[in-house]
């Protein structure tokens, strides 16, 4: 290095070194203004999650780009006892203060302990007294898109839950920028019994229609049937993300994901088309760059079963990149479509929310000797069935799920085999 810049930088570093954390003065609290609040017996609870702006406003140091995010929870106990707070239930990896003061510190800033005492001042306690009011922030893991957490509550003899799901200010996902959340009316929605829902998913076209509306996408192959809330919850706390709308900025933070390698959780997918409409919302686990995650679209259809909305959708696992004539870079999928409808079932299983399960057909067999190809030109196989997927709000042993014998999975061999 030059002498001379060597010298210049003197200065600057030794300013570096002498930064000290200033904290905040009045800092805003209007984000209190937008708190989701449940109650249960003479238990209350109120939670905001923090957005990255409000995060690095309340606690003057850069948390998000530390991956950290706060959440500002209010406990009102107007019980007898004394409550604990379960951390381990909003964030199985939560942060304690130390640890966020510590991680967060500025380059050139040194350790604190008015930083530390402030991190500590306005955390949430463990142990809330009876008849009384605790507020204060929980320091979780970041997630860009929605959160969803669990705030357990642990009496004497028994536990308090409340769970929350709310998306983060700041994103905009992608049924929410182009399009108001399709709504059925009354009039349009039709109750079905099992007999009439099994008939009803064995009718539905056997797949999405592509860009151009007319030809035939990937396949129509999982049915999800839950409530709205339940089901984000459910998924989310799976470490499913939904995606954002198809913009410049999104377009060009999955490119430079795609090129540079880089985690990008909540990129936008291509619309695909079902009653006459793109995808209501779509959810996808992407794993260090977008160029590899299982993504899916799901579709409210116009009937309910057991009084449950029914979501007809396609998943399917993306595998790399490819160039295509339709869409100029597309994603290329696993052609095992069925691989990525099994995901979904099991981490359905392991979130102990899947209450009844079964297979239906309606997608038809495509084999390695007659594959199929969705709108981008990629061979498929599969062997013809939907899985079916109903979501209960409470826990589910894995004993007493109900199976819908409907249909049996065949074996993988199926693939192999020659189309009849």
């Amino acid at each position: 290095m030059n002498v001379r810049v060597s010298l210049a930088l003197v200065p600057i570093l030794a300013i570096g070194a002498c930064a000290t954390y200033t904290r905040p003065v009045d800092p805003s609290t209007q984000f209190i203004a937008r708190a989701q609040t449940q109650s249960v017996d003479e238990i209350r609870v109120s939670a905001v999650v923090l957005s990255n702006e409000e995060s690095e406003e309340v606690f003057a140091a850069p948390l998000a780009k530390k991956n950290m995010q706060p959440i500002w929870l209010e406990i009102e106990n107007g019980d007898d006892q004394e409550l604990a707070v379960n951390f381990i239930a909003i964030d199985s990896n939560y942060f304690a203060p130390a640890e966020a003061a510590e991680l967060s510190r500025r380059f050139g800033e040194r350790r604190s302990g008015e930083k530390l005492n402030y991190f500590y001042a306005q955390s949430l306690p463990f142990l809330i007294a009876p008849q009384s009011i605790s507020s204060g922030y929980v320091f979780t893991n970041l997630d860009p898109g929605v959160k969803a957490f669990t705030v357990q509550l642990l009496g004497n003899h028994e536990t308090f839950s409340f769970e929350f799901a709310t998306t983060i200010p700041g994103f905009t996902a992608d049924f929410t920028h182009t399009r108001p959340n399709y709504i059925y009316s009354e009039s349009e929605l039709t109750e079905l019994d099992t007999d009439a829902l099994r008939r009803y998913l064995e009718e539905l076209p056997c797949c999405a229609l592509g860009g151009d509306q007319e030809t035939p996408g990937d396949p129509l192959n999982i049915v999800i049937i839950s409530a709205g809330n339940p089901l984000v919850t459910t998924l989310v706390r799976r470490g499913w993300d939904l995606t954002e709308a198809i913009e410049f900025r999104t377009s060009w933070r999955t490119a430079t994901s795609s090129l540079f390698g880089s985690r990008y959780r909540t990129s936008p997918v291509s619309p695909l088309y079902l009653f006459d409409r793109p995808q209501d919302a779509a959810f996808q686990k992407a794993r260090q760059t977008v160029d590899e995650r299982n993504h899916m679209r799901i579709w409210r259809a116009p009937v309910n079963y057991r009084g449950l909305p029914v979501w007809v959708g396609q998943i399917s696992r993306d595998i790399g990149v490819k160039m295509s004539r339709k869409t100029f870079v597309t994603h290329r999928i696993d052609p095992l479509v069925d691989e990525a409808r099994t995901y979904l079932a099991l981490d359905l299983v392991e979130s102990r929310h899947l209450s009844v399960f079964g297979m239906v057909s309606g997608v038809g067999v495509s084999t390695t000797d007659a594959p199929r190809q969705n709108f981008t030109l990629d061979d498929y196989y599969t062997d013809g069935l939907r899985v079916v997927l109903v979501l209960g709000e409470t826990a589910v042993d894995f004993d007493d799920m109900e199976i819908l014998e409907w249909e049996d999975m065949p074996p993988s061999s199926t693939y192999l085999e020659s189309a009849e």
